[in-house]
């Protein structure tokens, strides 16, 4: 009952931000928003309210285009080719920079969760932030930066919070019916965070901040466009004390034999962090068609991470401590056009993931000593390198032919100091071809088809101290989509795909913690169903529908297991990863944006999802029912001055909890900011998040921050 009484008193503020008494206001306002105002619009599909689709509509005719603007690395994108083209896979949403500061989403996670069909999940004692589409968890959605693969070596997914938005132009979200072109692993969707490229002879932007528990953030991004040749280059720092607990927060004992201490109100324990991030891109543009872009980007964070405080007897506390957490990328992007009709793209790179964990024995963070196993210290050092290959043609009349290559290959090392243990190694090598077409029936009608296939073998492995058979697997991924235009802003589209999944290195290898591996595991196969219909109504309001079906078999799902001589002891509680088979997944997405008023911008979006596991009775963990977001923003009568309000509401959702059943309550987040214009490109901003000071969690047992305040300065030229 509460979670229904939190998800109507958050619908009906929804509304009332979008319509109470705010008529009256914006009558006796005979001018149009202030300067920037379109910049910061949010349509359903992530472009500005008089466009649909990324296609022009009219009213922006002669305007500056959105991906000029935000300054988009085009050559990153996977599913456009040319500088100027688009692609007609009207299912995408996009996010662009200017959106991501005006929500002050940045990171990845906080971007992707604006979006219908995307919520965000935490792994609870890792102190990690993932996002789920469509009920696929992030190891079933790709992560690419520029279009070449970024998921992490050996867990199979980057955790999205350590990855802000401050150097990104634009985020592409795929969800239901995702390219072939992007290679395998991307059953459950693709996420393409895509780099900034400057279009001007010079460019700068950045910005600064000061927040709650001390957490203060500070970035710049700078560069130049000769005609020939471009430079782009900036980095960010973020450091964070401490998060405020909200204060109806009642202080909770540890959990665990032998443990003693407690969750106090105020300052979650162990919640700092501190990173920093550089990047760099130096790029070639001989002629109108070509592009050759080199990028380097290198991120090194340290945090903690706060432990269990929920109400379980069977969950233990953990005192873990990431002291680095560091990922680098190298990658080359390019494009070369044939005759005018045909091009051929190509990516390359080369990843180092290296990080250590240290899980102290006490509250105090100052010993670490084995036994007991849960206590120890050690360290992974991994890396990927890739390539592709990507061609297409227009040569044969009223289709645009498109074929890639990818080969990945993935290594991961890992050992210990407390207690010593010698370094061992597991190695996957990943190909994937694929072949789409996209045909032209009519002006109106058209269909992407597609097929690939992947395959996945293990070069080297390790299990219990022991070499494992070294096992290969294989899937075939068709999909057909078919798409026609109602009206030049209007279309509709139907769609169906199979996907595939490899497992990863972790789930078939893992032998520590509370985990136990399972070689010989399956693939995940997935058949996905979508149709849908986006338009813009009156040249104002842009509106997207979506339904889809997922039949999910082979799933792979955490079952408990008690070992006899497990590394905690007999009787010990741990996690196997075993295929389940049948699982469903459906839902539907609904999405309205734009100018109510002359003085008036807003939108919402919603989500339902249904997931039931047909097949036995293991709980499928970290997804809501149901998801609202709203926002509203006020353009005052002194046109420097506006306001930016929203609201979030996810329903309840089940977590892991030591193997019992428990549950992390729905919540309404309320946020707010106001947004001064000092001058033309620099604004002054202040705000409250969680205006509430709701006690809420992703995760049974590991709660978020309460009420926050801050104030930061944004500036662009």
């Amino acid at each position: 009952m509460g979670g229904m009484v939190k998800g109507a008193c958050a619908l009906a503020l929804a509304v009332g931000l979008c319509f109470t008494g705010v008529s009256g206001v914006c009558g006796a306002q005979d001018q149009a928003a202030s300067p920037g105002a379109d910049e910061q619009g949010l349509s359903p599909d992530g472009n500005k309210p008089d466009q649909v689709n990324g296609a022009n509509t009219g009213s922006a005719k002669g305007k500056e285009s959105e991906a000029k603007k935000n300054q988009v690395f085009t050559l990153g994108e996977v599913e456009v080719v040319g500088k100027e083209d688009e692609t007609k896979n009207t299912t995408i949403e996009r996010l662009y920079y200017d959106q991501m500061r005006l929500f002050d989403a940045n990171n990845v996670a906080t971007a992707a969760n604006l979006e219908p069909g995307v919520t965000l999940s935490t792994s609870g004692q890792r102190n990690e932030e993932y996002i789920n589409i469509r009920g696929f968890g992030p190891r079933d959605i790709g992560i690419f930066l520029d279009g070449v693969p970024i998921g992490d070596t050996y867990f199979g997914y980057p955790p999205l919070a350590e990855f802000t938005t401050y150097g990104l132009s634009e985020m592409t979200i795929s969800k239901g019916f995702t390219s072939v072109l992007y290679g395998p692993n991307t059953m459950g969707g693709a996420i393409n965070l895509i780099t900034i490229k400057p279009q001007k002879e010079y460019e700068i932007n950045g910005g600064s901040g000061y927040g709650s528990g001390n957490s203060y953030h500070g970035f710049a991004n700078l560069g130049t466009n000769q005609g020939k040749w471009y430079f782009e280059g900036g980095g960010s720092y973020e450091n964070q004390d401490y998060f405020n607990l909200a204060d109806s927060f009642t202080s909770t004992p540890y959990w665990g034999k032998g443990l003693s201490g407690f969750q106090g109100a105020g300052e979650r324990v162990n919640s700092d962090s501190n990173e920093w991030i550089a990047h760099a891109k130096v790029g070639l543009t001989p002629n109108d068609t070509d592009e050759y872009a080199l990028s380097f980007m290198r991120l090194e964070e340290e945090k903690g991470s706060p432990p269990y405080v929920g109400s379980d007897p069977n969950s233990r506390t953990f005192f873990w401590r990431w002291p680095s957490w560091d990922f680098q990328d190298v990658h080359f992007n390019s494009n070369t056009a044939i005759c005018g009709e045909s091009y051929v793209k190509t990516t390359a790179f080369y990843d180092t993931y290296d990080n250590s964990l240290n899980s102290y024995t006490n509250g105090n963070y100052d010993v670490i000593k084995s036994p007991p196993k849960y206590s120890f210290s050690d360290a992974y050092g991994d890396y990927s390198y890739g390539a592709s290959v990507e061609s297409g043609t227009k040569l044969v009349p009223y289709n645009f032919i498109k074929a890639a290559f990818h080969f990945k290959d993935d290594v991961h090392s890992e050992w210990g100091y407390i207690p010593y243990y010698p370094k061992f190694r597991d190695e996957d090598r990943t190909f994937s071809f694929g072949v789409e077409d996209t045909i032209d029936f009519t002006k109106r009608l058209y269909s992407i088809v597609g097929v690939s296939y992947d395959w996945m073998t293990t070069v080297e492995a390790t299990y219990n101290s022991q070499t494992v058979p070294l096992l290969s697997h294989n899937t075939w991924n068709p999909q057909v989509g078919l798409f026609y235009k109602l009206t030049d802003t209007g279309t509709i589209h139907a769609s169906i795909e199979d996907k595939s999944r490899f497992p990863t290195l972790q789930e078939r290898y893992s032998s520590g913690g509370g985990l136990v591996g399972n070689p010989e595991l399956k693939p995940e196969k997935a058949t996905n169903y979508e149709i849908g219909y986006k338009d813009l109504f009156a040249g104002k309001l842009a509106f997207e529908a979506t339904g889809f079906y997922d039949y999910v078999h082979d799933y792979i799902i955490g079952f408990p297991v008690t070992l006899s001589n497990g590394p905690w002891g007999p009787g010990g509680f741990y996690h196997e990863e075993l295929n389940v088979g049948h699982v469903d997944l459906y839902g539907i997405e609904l999405g309205l944006s734009g100018h109510i008023l002359p003085c008036l911008k807003g939108g919402m979006n919603y989500t339902y999802l249904q997931y039931i596991n047909v097949d036995n009775s293991s709980l499928i963990t970290d997804l809501p029912h149901n998801k609202v977001f709203a926002y509203l923003q006020y353009f005052t009568p002194v046109k420097e001055w506006s306001m930016l309000g929203s609201v979030e509401y996810n329903s309840a959702r089940y977590s892991d909890s030591a193997y019992a059943p428990a549950i992390a309550g729905g919540y309404a987040l309320v946020n707010f900011k106001e947004i001064y214009e000092i001058s033309p490109g620099v604004t002054l901003e202040g705000g409250i998040n969680n205006i509430l000071d709701e006690n809420y969690e992703l995760q049974y047992g590991y709660p978020l921050s309460g009420r926050t305040f801050f104030v930061q300065m944004r500036f662009k030229y």
